[in-house]
């Protein structure tokens, strides 16, 4: 029986045990094949994979060597050259960035290639932080985009190890970045002169539809057109805190967007407080004359006998009358000899307007009641002071400037409030 089965066995499987083997032996043959053309493509791949993020690290690092000379350019400048500044006006401004960028990117390998960059592949422009877009343009750019690549176009494509065993014998590779300038987020010990903060809701949800240029009442809180609030930092919140910040006593601290909390107080400050900042404001406020000479004031209605106040008189008279009359275009003043007096900068920005161009920080409010409690700094504002009136009026109001550059070194990060940081940030 068991002849007779081992018989039909063999008729049913005729294969040799030695053709068996045979068999094995190609299986494993074609099986490592594939598995070694799959590490040979994983070898590749994962150089390709290298070869991507040092080129990510040179666009990274170029976009932003060239937005900080966007900041640098700046930082020079004064708010009126900022505004009205088209980079293409400047003969050292593309070429500067590019150049800077260019030059960061010779420091760095992709592929075992030092790298270049072409200058059609270094964009200067503007982002939008809301859409999250970039748009080249060099009218008041805040922004540089930077392609890094390894292709036919530039530099040459990366060369492959194994995968030209299949036809692929070098692959393209490339990478983009973009840095901007964008809202500050930081303020360094000393920077914020006014302890005053605007409510976030004034940016976010202006009834006119923007804030730029827009008229802001700090004081009294109580008033509709108000959407600010006293702040004393942090320190203790009280009139005679403020008092002090007012006086020049206390610096204000290191502020961090996100991050700073500052105490915020309510009610009504007093006389002797609004003296203070009064007096803060003609310093901060007045300019010197066309001629360089230091403006003087009078007590009472008319020219005191007693003769002029100088600018850095302590304790500033609170009385005063400006000796100067504007004429009706408010770019002449008429002097006490009956001579009208041209007040402008060589750059046509008008000289002494009794205005006092500061940075005050934005509160995390979504609305515009009076703040009296600890609060959330979210960002700068840039604002023009424009009216300090003491008893019995109490009114404080400024303008609320955009598309500003700080003039120290900050650095950006916080939220769009008008006001950009001049160290510049990765937004793509």
């Amino acid at each position: 029986m068991r002849v007779r089965m081992a018989m039909k066995l063999r008729l049913m499987f005729p294969g040799s045990p030695k053709s068996e083997n045979g068999q094995a032996l190609a299986l494993v043959a074609v099986t490592m094949a594939g598995l070694l053309g799959i590490a040979a493509l994983g070898v590749d791949l994962g150089y390709l994979y290298v070869a991507k993020n040092q080129l990510q690290n040179v666009a990274d690092g170029s976009a932003l060597a060239g937005a900080r000379v966007l900041g640098n350019l700046y930082q020079n400048m004064t708010p009126a050259e900022q505004d009205g500044f088209v980079c293409s006006h400047d003969l050292t401004c593309a070429d500067s960035i590019r150049s800077q960028a260019d030059s960061v990117a010779h420091t760095n390998i992709a592929a075992a290639l030092q790298m270049a960059l072409r200058d059609v592949d270094i964009l200067i422009g503007q982002w939008d932080s809301d859409g999250h877009y970039f748009t080249e343009t060099d009218t008041f750019p805040d922004a540089v985009q930077v392609i890094a690549r390894r292709d036919d176009v530039y530099n040459g494509p990366v060369t492959t190890f194994f995968a030209r065993i299949l036809g692929v014998d070098a692959s393209s590779v490339s990478a983009v970045a973009v840095a901007a300038l964008t809202g500050q987020g930081t303020a360094e010990p000393g920077d914020i002169e006014l302890p005053i903060g605007i409510s976030r809701w004034f940016f976010d949800e202006h009834p006119n539809g923007g804030y730029c240029d827009e008229d802001i009442q700090f004081y009294p809180t109580g008033d509709p057109a108000s959407c600010a609030g006293w702040t004393s930092w942090t320190y203790g919140s009280n009139d005679n805190t403020l008092r002090d910040i007012l006086d020049e006593e206390l610096e204000s601290p290191e502020t961090i967007a996100d991050k700073t909390i500052f105490n915020f107080t309510g009610g009504t400050l007093s006389e002797n407080t609004f003296d203070a900042l009064l007096s803060l404001f003609q310093e901060k406020g007045y300019d010197t004359k066309a001629d360089g000479e230091t403006p003087s004031y009078w007590y009472g209605d008319d020219p005191d006998p007693q003769g002029p106040v100088p600018l850095d008189a302590d304790p500033w008279p609170t009385d005063l009358v400006e000796l100067w009359e504007y004429d009706s275009q408010g770019n002449h003043v008429l002097d006490h000899d009956g001579n009208w007096v041209q007040l402008t900068y060589p750059d046509g920005t008008l000289r002494y307007m009794h205005a006092w161009e500061t940075t005050v920080p934005v509160y995390d409010r979504g609305d515009c009641s009076n703040p009296n409690q600890e609060i959330l700094i979210v960002g700068f504002a840039d604002v023009l002071m424009k009216d300090v009136y003491n008893a019995p009026d109490k009114l404080v109001r400024g303008i609320v400037s955009c598309d500003l550059v700080d003039e120290f070194a900050s650095r950006g990060g916080g939220g769009d409030y008008g006001v950009k940081g001049s160290i510049p940030g990765l937004v793509w």
